[in-house]
């Protein structure tokens, strides 16, 4: 942790706990609080004008979320945030840390940095959708949700709306991957047998998300 972010969480901060799978911030919904990750992996997700959401990314230990609203005169999360794994958080008030930016100098610049490296997440999304193949979308995406269990919900309107693509085209990528021996389907659940092979099918889509 910079040493300056944690002067401030020491002083300011509340540790908080989700369990995975909660949704703590949403979308539209007013956001009192900013959240250190101190570990565990979230998904961040948008919606869009047809009412559906859209991927956004996934974020692990080390990040803000709320840097974006942090400097926005709207006092509603920009995005819908929920816990991939157990999340551990450190929650400062927005108001504060507003006051912490005149303190501190140098914290502008670490959330200016922060801002920038999800512009560029945000630049990469755009052109996701058009370059690769769902077959390689839905591969990352089932990589990055079973970093912490294996068996998942197969949820299909969600993850087809998430990724961009329909229930069918869906259905016929998870024939794929089963066909391969990657995942096994039981009734609404999948259980993933070869993370390494989801990972060797999205392997650029993987390290644009470690980036």
């Amino acid at each position: 942790m910079n040493p300056l972010i944690a002067e401030i969480v020491e002083k300011h901060g509340t540790p908080e706990r989700f369990e995975r799978g909660s949704t703590f911030v949403r979308q539209g919904i007013n956001m009192p609080f900013m959240y250190y990750l101190v570990s565990g992996k979230v998904k961040i997700e948008q919606s869009v004008v047809n009412g559906k959401s859209v991927l956004f990314s996934f974020t692990c230990e080390g990040n803000w979320l709320g840097d974006l609203e942090l400097f926005s005169d709207v006092e509603v999360a920009n995005s819908t945030v929920t816990a991939v794994s157990d999340v551990e958080t450190i929650r400062v008030s927005i108001d504060q840390m507003r006051n912490n930016l005149k303190v501190y100098p140098g914290l502008s610049e670490l959330f200016a940095r922060s801002l920038a490296r999800k512009m560029w997440a945000y630049s990469k999304l755009s052109t996701v959708n058009l370059l690769y193949p769902l077959l390689d979308r839905y591969a990352a995406y089932l990589y990055e949700m079973s970093a912490y269990s294996n068996e998942l919900p197969i949820a299909l309107e969600t993850s087809a709306g998430l990724l961009g693509a329909g229930e069918r085209q869906l259905q016929r990528v998870l024939r794929i991957l089963a066909e391969r021996g990657i995942i096994q389907r039981s009734g609404r659940t999948l259980t993933v047998l070869d993370r390494e092979g989801l990972k060797q099918l999205a392997s650029e889509l993987v390290q644009q998300g470690q980036n």
